[in-house]
């Protein structure tokens, strides 16, 4: 360890020169939040805590806190988005406050440590230096000066510091219940979340407001009190999707007012609410946004020209006066003109919401390319979803698995394809979350879904399409039968999607429940459902939900059945399969052995468990002869991919 350490006190005339060159990691009053918290350890960390002192080098009116618990040993632990590398010229810098009086402070209970740390590599790859308060129940600035470490070998092929932890009062015993505030926290390595972050471990629902005149024509719909109804019986939700256009209909917007285009005016008024209409969108959000819920907008892309089949005459209206607004004002330029359009509204929104669901983008006028630039110009921090493609579950010869019956009654018999959330383009920063079209044959809740498809999210919560950003998975679940259509039978009863909040959430997933809108509000049926939900997801701890089983019946095509099942083996599930990494079993079993088409015994596994391990296996065709207490046999074929 060195013992060259440095603490300095920045005051004004210094301070700008010495973190000249660092990057902003962490600032709760601003909302920075470039690194992300991992674990408090002896203590409580919370934040948006009043500023007890404003007037000195630290104005800022909220700040985070850390609460002793009682306990030794107390720390607060950040993840680094962009692991530290290299720790030449490398400080890193923050400022704290003890309530600890300054006549009280000893050599243990003044001290702040700071670790950098490798997660996978645990307490071996720890690297510390120590300062000490001089004063208590005040702000102080702490530099730690890393220049004189050199990066061990084994740190750098485990991929340099993926974390940071502070160490508050090491090895003091007597001030186990004292107060700290933590602030700005910076260093000189760029720091940035993904934009979606805030999703992650977020459950939502929707909340579709119309646009346009059809807006107008529900005027009585009482759509701020829906929203306060979500703000008031949901306070467990994380997220809302509501609408930056109508949700079915792209050229019906919820806002008047465009700061590119006067469009009630240049091009069809019913393109747009009234003046006292477009105000219902801005209450929606303000009172989502006040009850701490993150606000993202769905975008319907297509534009006048996509129209298509029997119209109404305002929409027949609007098809001929976008046109000769294109040609007249754009040359003939109608993804440009589109583009001017959409801008307008972007720029009013950007402060307001926190992301956007783009849906619709094979009818966009114009470049997408084009169009999600002009996103990020106006609102470059806003989380992205495009609804452009979609991945599948194939099997071990690269072909889509087909689902051949879900053992229910269904009036579809369609064999359908099983989906999985991947970053399947470079503009998403949250997925989509489609599940196979319902016209498909595929009910939202499919089995296949929970056996072949979320065990890929629980593997890994997040994707990246070309390596240069993750994308976080989420699922856009519809609750009935049909989209937003509150006549259609409801598919999810509350077990089932209590277990699908629950994969979703605690993997650091998003799962979005598309609820329909009647009146203004979500439907009866609907909101009981949401708040047994909510109720569950509020308790501490949580309550357990009941484990996934096949439903007896259900199976892929060209699947092969179990042999020789019997009373213990006919209802239990291998999953998921083909596998990469890991397969659980829906029963624990005492015993099984895994062997190779040659009848060799390749793995054993000889403790009761429901999980196992099979990285190391090559692929191939593989078998698992799994044994019951009871002495009972059933054998399982796996595709190890």
């Amino acid at each position: 360890m060195i013992n060259r350490v440095y603490f300095i006190i920045l005051f004004l005339f210094i301070g700008v020169s010495s973190t000249e060159a660092q990057q902003l990691w962490y600032e709760n009053s601003s909302s920075t939040n470039n690194i992300n918290f991992n674990s408090a350890t002896a203590g409580t960390f919370t934040t948006d805590e009043t500023n007890p002192e404003t007037n000195g080098i630290n104005s800022n009116t909220t700040v985070s806190k850390f609460l002793r618990d009682g306990d030794t040993s107390p720390k607060i632990r950040f993840d680094l988005t962009n692991p530290i590398t290299d720790l030449s010229s490398y400080t890193i810098s923050l400022k704290a406050h003890t309530s600890i009086p300054t006549a009280d402070l000893n050599n243990t209970n003044s001290r702040i440590r700071l670790y950098l740390r490798n997660a996978s590599m645990g307490t071996a790859s720890n690297e510390f230096l120590q300062l000490n308060f001089t004063e208590g129940q005040t702000w102080e600035s702490f530099t730690f000066d890393f220049t004189e470490i050199t990066i061990s070998e084994d740190v750098a092929l485990a991929g340099g510091y993926d974390q940071i932890t502070i160490v508050l009062a090491s090895g003091d015993n007597a001030a186990l219940t004292s107060t700290y505030l933590i602030d700005t926290i910076s260093g000189y390595s760029e720091q940035t979340l993904p934009k979606a972050t805030f999703l992650s471990g977020s459950w939502g629902v929707r909340f579709n407001v119309n646009g346009g005149i059809r807006l107008d024509n529900t005027e009585d719909y009482e759509w701020v009190a829906g929203a306060q109804q979500i703000a008031d019986n949901l306070p467990a939700v994380g997220h809302v999707i509501t609408n930056f256009t109508h949700p079915a209909h792209g050229y019906f917007y919820t806002l008047r007012g465009n700061t590119q285009v006067d469009v009630a005016n240049e091009i069809h008024p019913g393109m747009v609410p009234s003046l006292e209409n477009e105000q219902i969108i801005l209450d929606v959000i303000n009172i989502l946004k006040n009850s701490g819920k993150k606000v993202i907008l769905y975008v319907n892309g297509a534009g006048p020209s996509s129209i298509q089949g029997n119209v109404d005459a305002t929409e027949a209206g609007i098809v001929v006066a976008w046109e000769d607004y294109y040609m007249e004002n754009f040359d003939g330029d109608e993804g440009l003109a589109w583009q001017n359009l959409a801008r307008g509204y972007f720029e009013r929104f950007n402060s307001l919401v926190d992301g956007y669901w783009i849906d619709n983008v094979s009818n966009l006028p114009g470049d997408l390319d084009a169009f999600i630039a002009m996103i990020r110009e106006v609102h470059p921090d806003a989380a992205i979803a495009t609804n452009l493609t979609k991945s599948y579950v194939q099997d071990a010869n690269g072909d889509n698995i087909l689902v051949d019956t879900d053992a229910t009654e269904d009036a579809d018999p369609t064999d359908y394809k099983v989906f999985f959330l991947e970053a399947n383009d470079p503009y998403m920063d949250f997925t989509a979350g489609h599940p196979t079209p319902l016209g498909q044959g595929a009910p939202p809740n499919s089995w296949a879904y929970e056996e072949f498809s979320f065990p890929l999210i629980v593997e890994n919560p997040w994707s990246s399409f070309d390596g240069t950003k993750q994308t976080l998975k989420h699922y856009f679940a519809p609750i009935r039968q049909r989209w937003s259509v509150p006549s259609a039978d409801l598919i999810f009863e509350e077990e089932q999607a209590y277990r699908f909040i629950r994969t979703f959430t605690d993997a650091g997933a998003t799962i979005t429940w598309s609820t329909t809108i009647t009146d203004g509000f979500i439907t009866a049926d609907e909101m009981a459902i949401m708040q047994e939900l909510n109720d569950r997801m509020l308790q501490s701890p949580k309550p357990d939900y009941i484990p996934y089983v096949r439903p007896e019946g259900a199976y892929l095509v060209g699947e092969a059945l179990s042999v020789d099942s019997n009373e213990f083996f006919n209802t239990m599930v291998l999953f998921p399969n083909p596998v990469k990494q890991n397969f659980r079993l829906s029963k624990e079993i005492a015993s099984a052995t895994i062997y190779n088409a040659n009848g060799q015994t390749i793995l054993e596994f000889k403790s009761n468990q429901a999980s196992f391990d099979v990285s190391q296996l090559k692929e191939g065709v593989y078998f698992l002869k799994a044994y019951a207490e009871n002495g009972e046999i059933q054998v399982f074929k796996i595709l190890k991919q």
